[in-house]
């Protein structure tokens, strides 16, 4: 009985032993933002929201020039582009570096706009995130009945 035992525990080891291995696949919604390397977005144009129905729609003129990019590295690298338009007058053009983040229970993609903060991330929610266009959204109040909705356009991918 003992060698009967002893042969179903090795036949069960050689199968074990000779399945494939598990290869786990990288998580690749993120790379709606990023592409394979790096996205670059720029706004179209934002939203202001009341109680959950859009009241106006328009375009933030000092940001119309300026490009957002999204790295697919380890470190999560984000760069604003601030181009020639500037929202403050005493800013230069140039580049902001930075890093962005993404928690997929709450859909919430942290990161730096310019136009709302030049030195600090913000948590917007990702209302849409499609490979040409991206949709998100930030609360304004503690009740969230005013928000700001940005609609992003991919402009290049590497």
């Amino acid at each position: 009985m003992k060698s009967a035992y002893s042969f179903l525990a090795i036949c069960l080891l050689l199968l074990i032993s000779c399945s494939e291995d598990i290869v786990p696949s990288p998580y690749t919604y993120t790379q709606v933002f990023t592409g394979k390397n790096s996205k670059t977005w720029a706004v179209r144009f934002l939203e202001e929201t009341l109680n959950g129905n859009v009241v106006d729609r328009f375009t933030i003129s000092c940001a119309a020039d300026d490009k957002y990019i999204f790295y697919a590295n380890t470190e999560r690298k984000y760069e604003a582009l601030t181009g020639t338009r500037k929202c403050n007058p005493t800013s230069e053009a140039g580049t902001i570096e930075n890093v962005w983040s993404f928690t997929n229970s709450s859909a919430t993609l942290t990161m730096l706009l310019p136009f709302f903060s030049a030195t600090n991330t913000l948590p917007f929610i990702v209302r849409e995130a499609e490979k040409k266009t991206l949709e998100i959204e930030i609360f304004l109040d503690e009740e969230n009945t005013q928000s700001y909705r940005i609609h992003f356009e991919s402009i290049a991918e590497e």
